[in-house]
């Protein structure tokens, strides 16, 4: 949770629906307020020692008694800072509610921001959704929370996610920030070329979990090339998706500076199957050529490799990045280059060595076979 700070410090923590970088009522929901007025307890994966989660309770005012393990930063964020609210509270009672209903934090946060936004715009009207929303309606963001869950009204479109959403009114794909019609997770990334490409490239879609160079870039790297930047995120969408094969964290990783080799040897101990991290690294990248070799054979391309329309296209607000925006020139360079190193075509589709180099030749058969009959 100190990653409120951080990211409010640096500029690029998502403020009203991925429009700022930062948020004057930062200090009313980060780590320092969890553990003063709502934190009784930790929480940890089964058998692990750290025990990084938290356990938080709601002790007075209108939430009072909600108990919910969490909320975990990226929570935090989409009911906070994005959707114009800081109130801690609010977002235990938030979290706790999606908890409970089984939606996405950051799928739902995400979504509600850009309907706050779509409202204020006159692009969905207060008809439409069945009341006014606005930036700190908490009430009203609830409701909007209860109306996804059980479908109705305006959540029976909002239910289907970014892609009904879109596809309901065509100019909500400038608001939403998703790719592949994944809703983006919260970092923005109008000040980090890296996290761009990171999002776009992503064979999920807008999410962190596959690469998370931001810091590194915009701590040291925002005036290396464009080549170092590109090595940057495919370092990471190598180890970080390692650590998922693994069935291990990288909590040690990223938090505790633990080197990544570490894991080539505790994969050896417990397997006593002798390998590297370069051995590891490599299996990784088979693995990411496999989901894109997949992804290209259900249509995804060149076109779906870019991150929100927004991070093209309008400046951002406040601090220390106010107006930097992601200049498409570059980026375009930087895709490129991007496909240069993985060994795809321009167009996002691995080469035929490519799939071969990682023991895949027969996925290759099936993707060229597909690609040749769609060409008759």
């Amino acid at each position: 949770m100190s990653v409120v700070d951080y990211l409010n410090t640096i500029g690029v923590l998502p403020s009203f629906n991925f429009r700022a970088g930062v948020f004057d009522g930062a200090t009313r929901v980060n780590g320092d307020e969890m553990v003063r007025r709502f934190k009784i307890g930790n929480t940890a994966c089964f058998a692990c020692s750290m025990a990084c989660g938290n356990i938080c309770l709601v002790k007075e005012g209108r939430f009072r008694g909600t108990v919910v393990e969490g909320p975990e930063y990226e929570t935090t964020c989409m009911f906070s800072s994005n959707i114009g609210i800081d109130d801690f509270s609010f977002v235990v009672r938030a979290n706790y509610l999606c908890d409970e209903l089984g939606m996405d934090t950051i799928s739902t946060g995400n979504l509600i921001a850009a309907v706050i936004e779509a409202q204020e715009r006159g692009i969905i009207s207060e008809e439409e959704v069945g009341f006014s929303v606005k930036w700190g309606s908490q009430d009203e963001i609830l409701a909007l929370i209860e109306m996804i869950a059980h479908r109705k009204g305006i959540g029976d479109v909002l239910a289907e996610g970014s892609f009904g959403v879109i596809k309901k009114w065509k100019e909500m794909n400038n608001l939403i920030s998703q790719v592949k019609y994944l809703e983006q997770s919260a970092y923005d990334a109008h000040a980090s070329e890296c996290m761009a490409l990171a999002y776009g490239t992503c064979d999920i879609g807008a999410h962190h979990n596959r690469a998370w160079p931001i810091a590194k870039e915009l701590e040291v790297g925002e005036k290396w090339s464009l080549e170092e930047k590109v090595d940057l995120v495919l370092y990471h969408q190598a180890v970080r998706p390692l650590f998922d094969m693994l069935g291990v964290c990288r909590l040690p990783w990223i938090e505790l500076g633990l080197s990544e080799r570490f894991y080539a040897e505790a994969f050896s101990a417990a397997t006593g199957v002798e390998t590297t991290i370069d051995e590891l690294l490599f299996r990784s990248d088979a693995i990411y050529n496999l989901t894109r070799a997949i992804a290209v054979m259900l249509g995804i391309r060149r076109k779906d490799d870019y991150p929100p329309p927004r991070v093209f296209e309008e400046p951002l607000r406040g601090g220390p990045n106010e107006g930097k925006r992601v200049k498409r020139e570059k980026y375009e360079k930087m895709l490129s280059i991007y496909y240069e190193k993985r060994g795809w075509d321009e167009n996002g589709v691995p080469k035929r060595e490519t799939l071969e180099k990682f023991g895949l030749s027969d996925v290759a058969d099936e993707l060229y076979s597909l690609k040749r009959n769609n060409q008759k």
